[in-house]
């Protein structure tokens, strides 16, 4: 019979001992507030709750810094690395999030950028 060891440091302060990723910096000086806020929350009760929009955010942002072509490219990224799943704000041993998933957060993402146009170009009319 074999006795698991336990470790000796959590993975975060692991990642303290290491040197910051260039996700990790650019994402320390994004500031998501006012995105997550204009998308809002779902307006279901029941059901799976999902993924916080910040998150989903980081992981397409990150998407664009590491030149990852294809969505099902990121999921394999975040399910094989832990450090990338981390910095994009995701359970290290937790879930990540489908291609579905992220393709109904994009055409979510691209109605709510659709509002906000047709709302400035209501006030400009308005306004001329």
């Amino acid at each position: 019979m074999y006795i698991r060891q336990q470790t000796l440091f959590s993975f975060k302060k692991n990642l303290k001992f290491q040197k910051e990723t260039q996700l990790a910096s650019i994402f320390s000086h994004l500031d998501l507030s006012k995105i997550t806020k204009a998308l809002g929350k779902s307006r279901y009760d029941r059901g799976p709750k999902g993924y916080y929009c910040a998150d989903l955010l980081y992981t397409l942002t990150a998407m664009q810094i590491e030149k990852i072509p294809k969505v099902n490219a990121l999921v394999r990224r975040l399910k094989e690395n832990p450090v990338f799943r981390y910095n994009c704000g995701f359970d290290v041993l937790g879930c990540v999030p489908s291609e579905s998933t992220f393709s109904r957060f994009m055409n979510k993402l691209s109605n709510s950028v659709q509002r906000c146009c047709m709302t400035v170009k209501a006030s400009l009319l308005l306004k001329f």
